[in-house]
């Protein structure tokens, strides 16, 4: 595939123009300036209007951007480029690698990962010999593969947003901000553009297993940072000083390092929970304010792990937070989010999420057990999908060694282990 140039956010391709793209926090499109108009026209109609329309209208949207960028494309292939290349890997710099429907993108610096080898190569008297020979696993662990990453996404954007919906019928919204930059990522060919979301609402009300739900319909790993176990130190996400004794790599190096996505799911667990510790120096530091680059394209694209000292393209992750509240929370932070309010589901949707959460653990396990109904229905629908899906599990495990296609009481109390006070030990 030829390579083409990528231009700067002020040069803007023949007969093109730059619009900001609806359902992005941040995210620019180029379209054909003589659509322009008429695009404005539907964006402006889609935020007044109720889901369906809205779906609708961004049909018709995806439609017009794809068929005349396509004109363009054939009229004058010099015009041909993708989303600002600030922003998203150029169209010029991703291949398709057929039946798998995956992209290959750059995602770890070439250039680092050699001086780095270069380095731990030079082992003088003052050297660390214990991190020189950790990195020299890390280096040889990079380069006994390519360094590039696989972009998931669905193969069939809608089924996966029904699946979606019937998971979380409590988070439309949550829906409809995935929707859109998988739908524009599968006409287009580019990595999906997805915000960074932050999910506000109570306990239990499905926040983390949505996270890990996203991750699955995307076929990407899902990693886990609480900060309401450790306050999540500053170091989780982009590694600890050289320097330090006991310093290791974050996080974000960590998985784009050694999973084959770049675009895995980061769930940021509880972060109103995120405590403020003081260095030796007396200088306060929170964990949170590592995030306001990694959330920004511009600078997650260049991130650096201070350990490694090797630079990664952090942009295609897909970050999910949740929190109980919003106090404590910066508005620079705030910002840089896609703030979705989850309520409690109520009864219908209860039901709906444990139906929906038993048939996927079913599906999972290979059992042949009939969905869950009356009283162990009523059960299931008064737990969080975390607990729901551990009980299930166990309960239908033990109905299938049984050889049993129906789940009961009996099986979740034997799973659990007999006794009293079972409801509030679920909970």
């Amino acid at each position: 595939m030829n390579k083409r140039s990528n231009f700067s956010n002020s040069e803007y391709p023949a007969g093109f123009v730059m619009i900001g793209a609806h359902g992005f926090s941040n995210g620019l499109l180029f379209v054909p300036q003589r659509a322009e108009k008429e695009l404005a026209e539907c964006l402006k109609e889609i935020r007044s209007r109720d889901e369906m329309a809205q779906k609708d209208q961004v049909d018709g949207i995806l439609n017009t951007i794809v068929t005349a960028s396509r004109e363009e494309v054939a009229s004058d292939p010099a015009t041909s480029h993708g989303a600002d290349s600030s922003l998203s890997t150029p169209v010029a710099d991703v291949t398709v690698p057929s039946e798998q429907g995956f992209e290959l993108v750059a995602c770890v610096s070439e250039a680092d990962v050699m001086a780095q080898k270069a380095a731990t190569e030079v082992n003088t008297k003052f050297s660390d010999r214990d991190r020189n020979n950790a990195m020299k696993a890390v280096i040889k662990k990079l380069t006994s593969r390519p360094l590039t990453r696989r972009i998931g996404r669905p193969r069939d954007v809608e089924e996966s947003m029904k699946k979606l919906a019937l998971i979380a019928p409590h988070m439309p919204e949550l829906v409809q901000t995935l929707r859109i930059p998988l739908l524009v990522a599968a006409s287009t060919g580019a990595p999906p553009m997805i915000p960074p979301i932050l999910l506000v609402g109570g306990a239990g009300v499905g926040k983390s297993h949505a996270a890990l739900m996203i991750a699955e319909i995307l076929g990407v790993p899902s990693h886990t940072v609480s900060y309401a176990a450790s306050g999540a130190v500053g170091s989780v996400l982009s590694g600890s000083d050289k320097n330090w004794g006991n310093s290791s790599t974050g996080a974000i190096f960590n998985a784009l390092s050694d999973g084959e996505f770049a675009n895995p799911v980061i769930c940021l667990d509880e972060i109103d929970k995120a405590s403020i510790s003081t260095t030796v120096s007396g200088q306060e530091r929170n964990p949170l304010n590592e995030l306001l680059a990694l959330l920004e394209p511009l600078t997650a694209k260049e991130h650096m792990d201070r350990c490694a000292e090797i630079r990664v393209d952090a942009r295609h992750i897909v970050w999910v937070a949740t929190a109980n509240s919003l106090q404590g929370l910066s508005a620079p932070l705030l910002s840089r989010f896609k703030l979705i309010l989850v309520n409690k589901p109520d009864a219908r949707a209860a039901v709906t999420i444990a139906l929906s959460v038993t048939q996927a653990v079913s599906t999972q396990m290979g059992v042949s057990v009939k969905p869950p109904s009356g009283e162990v229905l009523q059960l299931l629908a008064t737990l969080t999908p975390r607990v729901m899906r551990r009980i299930w599990t166990l309960a239908a495990g033990w109905a299938a060694a049984n050889k049993r296609e129906r789940v009961t009481m009996n099986d979740i109390e034997h799973s659990l282990g007999h006794g009293s006070g079972l409801v509030s030990r679920l909970h």
